[in-house]
């Protein structure tokens, strides 16, 4: 068996290059051209075939040349609207727009594997894709991905890592069954008709359905759901109006609904649906629903398969923190549906270098970088153990 903790280390410089390249260089979903260009830059040097799509996803192909299973390895690399306060001498050159997620090592960890696999395809069996995904912020990346990879034949099982620095480096959450929240974003608009304050009842007021609203679905989780089923409907923001004297002609509530049990997807959007539409009418008004983000359906772990990295990660001495499911939500989703297979969440933080317990998505986030040799060493191990 390959030695993948040697490989890690030897490419462990070039991985955080190009970390810090990405780091220094983010691009917000959609917009990861220059990320793109320089993926398919390294995999040239490389030698690595790989196609490039014209959403900037990119993946690479590691083809043993024997038949066998294939895994894909994903990796996320967007950046997000985030004006960077690290102080890191390779932070963001690009003002209010910072990798304050990680991304940036898990795109440099791809390239890493990509380096260590190409030089010993003779070392396993079958083919392993590394998946350079876009837009996982705005979750709408893995959609076309999924159809790439079946484009390529299908895999067998998909992985991939989250580095945070909520967990000390050495750390790694992973367990098998629901392990991250789906999420629906919601926007729903009351449309009356505008007036003066005086004579109401001259108009159709929006604003006092759009605030039962609020109330109905929060009704939702206690009435409609079983009590063990975990779901929030967090209705984060309602506007309408401009004047104390003017009702205005529309108003509308922005929120999301996290859950956990996917086959209450399509039941959600039914009750958003229905349930404004009711509230609406009943005030005379009507109403619109836009999702503003696709939705998402929760992160679930196959057992078989994260069982697997289980074992990996316990034979490389990482230590295995307590189960507990997150409401945050992440595309892979859509990538473990299609192809069973793991995501985990691999810690970052190391007080004793000044690098604390700072969460993802905030200006001072970063990790110690030798998390990415731990994170190459367990994707390429895992992936080596999934193919067999």
């Amino acid at each position: 068996m390959l030695d993948f903790k040697a490989l890690a280390e030897k490419n462990h410089d070039y991985v955080v290059e190009m970390r810090r390249y990405f780091h220094a260089h983010p691009e917000l979903s959609r917009q990861e051209v220059n990320t793109s260009k320089k993926i398919c830059e390294e995999l040239d040097k490389m030698g690595v075939p790989y196609k490039a799509y014209e959403d900037y996803s990119v993946i690479a192909t590691l083809d043993s040349g024997k038949p066998g299973k294939t895994v894909l390895i994903r990796g996320d690399i967007d950046a997000l609207p985030v004006e960077e306060a690290t102080g890191l001498e390779y932070s963001s050159q690009t003002p209010g727009v910072m990798h304050a997620c990680g991304h940036d090592c898990h795109g440099a960890m791809l390239l890493g594997i990509a380096k260590s696999l190409s030089e010993n395809l003779d070392g396993f069996e079958g083919k392993i894709l590394l998946g350079f995904q876009v837009a996982e912020e705005n979750l709408r990346g893995s959609r076309p991905m999924v159809q790439y990879v079946k484009d390529l034949g299908g895999a067998d099982h998909a992985i991939a890592v989250h580095v945070n620095a909520t967990e000390n480096l050495g750390e790694m959450k992973i367990f098998a069954g629901p392990f991250a929240s789906g999420v629906i974003t919601y926007k729903i608009f009351i449309n009356g008709r505008g007036g003066h304050g005086s004579r109401p009842h001259a108009s159709i007021d929006p604003i006092k359905p759009a605030c039962e609203l609020v109330l109905k679905l929060a009704s939702i989780p206690s009435n409609m759901v079983d009590a063990q089923d975990p779901i929030v409907f967090s209705t984060c923001q309602i506007s309408g109006g401009s004047a104390p004297n003017i009702i205005p002609d529309q108003a509308f509530i922005f929120g999301t609904v996290r859950y956990y049990n996917k086959a209450l997807t399509n039941q959600i959007k039914e009750w958003l649906e229905n349930i404004s539409d009711c509230v609406a009418k009943s005030y005379g008004c009507t109403r619109e629903v836009e999702y503003t983000f696709d939705p998402m359906i929760p992160v679930d772990n196959d057992v078989a398969a994260t069982n697997i990295g289980i074992k990996v990660a316990e034979e490389m001495g990482l230590k295995i923190t307590a189960p507990e499911k997150g409401m945050g939500s992440d595309d892979m989703a859509l990538l473990l549906d299609a192809f069973p297979g793991f995501y985990c969440n691999l810690g970052g933080a190391n007080e004793a270098k000044g690098i604390g317990h700072v969460a993802n998505h905030n200006a001072c986030f970063t990790v110690d970088e030798d998390c990415l040799k731990l994170g190459t060493e367990f994707l390429m191990k895992s992936a080596y153990e999934l193919l067999k």
